[in-house]
């Protein structure tokens, strides 16, 4: 009985792929360049988890592709393939619960070994590792990565790759409010982890914790870090943007050069700024990018004098930030705090990026609108703000008609969810891209009927 119904899902997922190019291919839509978007293929990985907002994972190395996520029975699963090749999929022992902080995310290391970890709120540690290079199949619990009694509250992972191509983690131990940030660094000759500081990273000395964005390998060639400060599980005590830069992920610094001690604390991290506990900053929301003379700008929303929710920017201009107000709202106000994980947000802004030699771009999405902020280079003030796109559009419309029947049932609000792949483009040189549907986030909670499984879309699109 298993074997036939897995074949029923099998040919219900190949239908659904063939039919997804059909779309895909006729209905390609002008993005906000004008440009056209080339569908070169879409296909169904799998039915997923959509009873709450939870993150899956992307990830391409040359010929190898990853899928980590979440299937409809909630549990953690990874799919491999060679690129046009078939698809294999294995499934771990972890379950998710109702957190929409437990996304799942992974990193190949040098000799091909695959490392995964996520379904992790303050949790006790949950990484997988494989012992056969790009065999998904040999992925295997490890209880411990360096220090056990470190690892009994884990929140946010991250795999980064150094200059070198070593394999970096970090994470939070802790909780909200009162959390250390801990990079550790993999041998691949022993097979063991060791911390990358003798001191920890970070430290808030109890009265608040960080949440970062990054790091960021930048034009440069140095690693660009920004984050806020959070006193507390209440996401408006967010406060003072800050930021620092090192070459090797080891030695830091501020945007001056002037060497940053080990562990920061808010005393001694340059700040970029002071925005106060209540002020309309949130984490997630700060975005680093780059200019076209490869100097770092950062996108974020604060209130201004009267209230307002507002867009800034902020670029090094000479030994001080440069703040700028870019958007000019009435009447928008985000009234933003408590605990878990807040419901859909009414404002995302993108990563500033250059968009020629004399303007930058900041996207932003403003409840349903998609608007792009022009700025003049040189001063950083708006010059228009333009309809924009988050991804291709024609991502949505593979998306409905993969997801018909989950989108006709009244009892659910969805909300599309789309994750830019990382890792390389494709050898066509399409950007790799998933998309599936979710209910809304909940704080956490479960919500009184769950939802039947999304598709889970792959799309390679060339812009």
């Amino acid at each position: 009985m298993f074997s036939e119904l897995s074949n029923n899902i099998k040919k219900q997922l190949k239908n659904l792929s063939k039919a997804c190019v059909l779309v895909g291919l006729t209905m390609q839509s002008p993005l906000a360049n004008a440009q056209q978007a080339e569908v070169l293929d879409t296909q169904a990985i799998d039915f997923a988890w959509s009873g709450h907002r939870i993150k899956p994972y992307l990830l391409t190395r040359g010929e190898h592709q990853f899928v980590a996520y979440f299937d409809a029975n909630r549990q953690m699963t990874v799919a491999y393939r060679e690129l046009k090749g078939k698809w294999r999929y294995y499934k771990v022992d972890s379950w998710l619960g109702w957190d929409s902080h437990n996304y799942v995310t992974m990193e190949l290391d040098s000799v091909g070994n695959l490392h995964v970890m996520g379904n992790m709120h303050a949790d006790p540690l949950e990484y997988f590792r494989t012992s056969e290079p790009y065999n998904i199949r040999s992925l295997k619990r490890v209880n411990t990565m360096v220090n056990a009694n470190v690892e009994q509250r884990v929140t946010y992972p991250i795999f980064m790759l150094n200059k070198a191509g070593e394999l970096l983690v970090k994470y939070r131990s802790g909780s909200s409010g009162n959390g250390d940030e801990i990079y550790n660094i993999y041998d691949t000759k022993t097979e063991t982890w060791k911390k990358l500081h003798s001191n920890q990273f970070l430290d808030g000395q109890g009265l608040m914790s960080g949440y970062f964005e990054g790091p960021t390998l930048g034009p440069d060639g140095y690693f660009h870090l920004i984050w806020v400060w959070r006193n507390s599980p209440n996401a408006a005590t967010n406060h003072s943007l800050s930021y620092a830069k090192s070459a090797d992920l080891v030695n830091w610094q501020d945007s001056n050069g002037k060497s940053i001690s080990l562990p920061v604390t808010l005393n001694k991290a340059e700040v970029v700024d002071p925005v106060e506990p209540f002020g309309g900053m949130i984490n997630g929301n700060v975005k680093l990018g780059f200019d076209s003379q490869k100097r770092p700008v950062i996108s974020y929303h604060k209130y201004d004098a009267k209230g307002n929710t507002q867009m800034f920017v902020a670029r090094k201009l000479g030994k001080k930030w440069q703040h700028v107000q870019i958007s000019n709202w009435t009447d928008f106000r985000w009234d933003f705090g408590g605990h878990g994980s807040l419901g859909r947000f009414p404002i995302r802004p993108q990563a500033p990026v250059a968009l020629n030699d004399n303007e930058l771009g900041v996207t932003v999405r403003k409840n349903e609108q998609i608007l792009q902020f022009v700025l003049a280079q040189d001063t950083l003030k708006t010059k228009q703000v333009v309809p924009s796109n988050l991804y291709p559009p024609i991502i949505k419309k593979a998306s409905e008609h993969a997801n018909q029947s989950l989108l006709t049932d009244p009892r659910f609000n969805f909300e599309l969810q789309v994750f830019e792949g990382k890792g390389d483009l494709s050898p066509a040189g399409g950007q790799y891209y998933l998309s599936w549907y979710n209910q809304p986030g909940n704080r956490d909670n479960a919500h009184s009927v769950i939802s039947p499984a999304s598709v889970l879309l792959l799309h390679e699109i060339k812009d």
